[in-house]
């Protein structure tokens, strides 16, 4: 399956890994839409996007995730008062539908990812490989990275060109 040719109707059987900033996304936007644009970590996006990107979710199962972007997830979405209390409280609900896959530092940091992105994209990388699972980002570095390795990897910033005709 390739970017262009993802077919992304329902029972396609392949699980989804989401990256930080998507996941950023989603937990601003189910907090309060309003933000999505305003938020320092998500001003790049709209509701449109958010609207998007859930559609996008609900087309894949399962939905991995790694501790490495959980961890970011939660330091990025720093809102302040209650809506920071919903965020964590979104967040601890996204853990019941997320599959967690177990990625130690020392086997992320072997990826050929890891050298030119870091410890957390060597780790979406691994889990890519070994799950055999797209990745949805709009990390450009990422992608054209792990296309170039012929990973299934989709561009959310292709998919916003497209969703709005481009």
């Amino acid at each position: 399956m390739t970017e262009a040719g993802l077919d992304l109707g329902p029972g396609n059987g392949v699980g989804l890994l989401v990256d930080t900033n998507l996941l950023v996304l989603f937990v601003v936007g189910t907090v309060n839409r309003n933000r999505i644009e305003t938020f320092k970590r998500t001003w790049q996006y709209t509701k449109e996007d958010y609207d998007l990107l859930r559609r996008v979710l609900s087309k894949f199962e399962p939905l991995y995730t790694l501790a490495h972007v959980l961890a970011e997830v939660s330091n990025l979405t720093d809102l302040r008062g209650s809506e920071g209390l919903l965020a964590r409280r979104v967040l601890k609900e996204a853990f019941s539908v997320l599959t967690e896959v177990e990625m130690p530092s020392k086997v992320a940091a072997q990826d050929r990812v890891y050298e030119n992105l870091g410890l957390v994209d060597g780790a979406i990388g691994a889990v890519a490989r070994t799950h055999n699972c797209v990745v949805l980002t709009d990390d450009l570095d990422l992608y054209l990275q792990l296309s170039r390795d012929r990973v299934e990897i989709i561009n959310f910033t292709h998919l916003r060109a497209r969703a709005q005709g481009l």
